[in-house]
């Protein structure tokens, strides 16, 4: 019997090594992929996210019937825009690089010796690019806007100039544009750029931004709310609670075990491991959309959308309809705006500023979204429900990719103002709020007085110990 059982686990053994050289077995299923450009959360770039163009013909008959089109059929007489983009594509934070260092140059030399002993399921380019690998940024680029987020936010000044040229084809005046941003340098560089698309090359050199400062209340009211930090930032116990619970499910073990398995490794990779491949991956393919990173290569598409709600899970919970806070928050930006169109509604004249332009983060455009009742799912996003959403409604990829915006416009129609709102440059029909996809601006003010009137940042963010 012991020589029996001897012979037993040396012929699994020969299995097993067999396997791991054979590249057209099933576990190497994946590797030729391609990545999915559009679902890498909100490391997503802008010019690859999904857009959804589906509302544009309602939107045009309902702005023909209200008189808003002038006789050539362009959208015309905008009084005022306000846009609230997030940044664009950037470098790793800090934290990130710091994290990315740590792991990925002595991964990338493992996965090359695995490859030597006919290991994984990779193909030399692949592991060529892996063994030559170093890290496309510096310590000195942390946080910073890259050359990708540069152009999305060119493009993004450039289209707004073409959709509404009476309000922005013009001489750049201080006195005609609002420009807000973050104390982060990435939101600053952002609106240079986007600034760059809407008046030139040559103009821009010539506007003189305005000073970030902190707290910003419109911006990133969230960092200046204790409440919001200790309840939800800070609370692993229910913020991260299935996120971290779907880490122990099947379909996050086979992603592991799979990923592991295609790079030529015995044992899985640790989740931190896998993770740190992930972000490269999603860096660099936003970065260079047209060429597919290594890291991506022992992704298979079902991994990616694994891996997407992993992150969907955190941003759920920590920023938007996982918690009642998230969309509380975001009450002094939408109170601005209001103030800002019932100003220029009751303007006789010329408005100013006819253009706000604000640039913040993620987390903004996630509360602001979730405050106007955007793309709320019919069920919460939870750690045994994956399979169920897979054609969820909510998905941080599509909510919030690099350079996601949204933006309201005023519109001077034949009998009354109107207002539509743009996400991702696409009419959006606010559903919670109005009945069509262009809202009678009183009908919208109606809701955001009863929603927002009595914004109090200081009396909604106070500890519950300091009542």
């Amino acid at each position: 019997m012991g020589g029996q059982g001897t012979v037993t686990i040396g012929f699994i053994l020969w299995l097993w090594w067999l396997c791991w050289r054979c590249h057209s077995l099933p576990i190497c299923e994946g590797v030729e992929d391609e990545t999915p450009l559009h679902l890498l959360s909100t490391k997503t770039g802008y010019f690859n996210a999904h857009r959804d163009g589906s509302h544009w013909e309602k939107y045009s008959e309902e702005a023909y019937k209200s008189l808003c089109l002038s006789s050539a059929g362009v959208l015309g007489e905008a009084g005022v825009a306000t846009g609230t983009p997030r940044h664009g594509t950037r470098y790793p934070t800090t934290e990130g690089i710091g994290r990315l260092l740590k792991v990925l140059p002595a991964l990338s030399r493992r996965i090359r010796d695995n490859h030597r002993q006919d290991r994984g399921c990779l193909k030399e380019r692949d592991v060529a690019q892996l063994t030559d690998w170093f890290t496309p940024f510096e310590l000195r680029d942390r946080d910073q806007l890259q050359e990708m987020g540069y152009e999305e936010m060119a493009a993004l000044g450039s289209h707004w100039l073409e959709f509404l040229p009476n309000l922005f084809n013009v001489t750049y005046d201080p006195s005609l544009f609002k420009i807000d941003f973050t104390i982060k340098n990435r939101t600053e560089q952002s609106a240079y750029h986007f600034l760059r698309g809407m008046f030139g090359e040559d103009a821009v050199g010539n506007i003189e931004l305005p000073r970030a400062y902190s707290p910003n209340f419109i911006l990133k009211f969230y960092k200046a709310c204790p409440r919001w930090l200790r309840e939800v930032y800070k609370n692993n116990e229910t913020t991260y609670k299935e996120r971290w619970l779907f880490t122990e499910t099947e379909q996050f073990k086979k992603t592991i075990h799979a990923v592991s398995a295609r790079l030529g490794f015995m044992h899985p990779l640790s989740s931190n491991e896998v993770e740190a491949m992930y972000d490269e991956c999603r860096f660099e393919t936003a970065w260079w959309p047209t060429r597919k990173s290594a890291w991506c290569t022992a992704f298979s598409f079902y991994d990616f959308e694994v891996m997407e709600y992993h992150q969907d899970l955190k941003y759920y919970y920590e920023d938007s309809y996982g918690h009642p806070l998230n969309a509380k928050t975001a009450c002094q930006t939408l109170n601005d705006i209001r103030k800002r169109f019932q100003q220029a509604v009751q303007s006789d004249g010329e408005v100013k500023p006819r253009g706000l332009l604000y640039f913040a983060h993620d987390k903004t455009v996630f509360k602001v979204m979730a405050s106007l009742g955007l793309f709320r799912p019919a069920h919460h996003l939870r750690h045994d429900n994956f399979e169920d959403m897979k054609n969820r409604v909510w998905r941080s990829s599509f909510v919030c990719p690099f350079s996601s915006n949204l933006a309201f416009v005023l519109y001077r129609c034949a009998a009354e103002h109107k207002v539509a709102v743009f996400f991702q440059g696409e009419p959006l029909p606010l559903t919670e709020i109005c009945q069509g996809t262009v809202c009678g601006w009183e009908e919208l003010q109606g809701w955001l007085k009863e929603k927002h009137l009595s914004c109090d940042l200081n009396t909604l963010c106070m500890l519950k110990d300091e009542l």
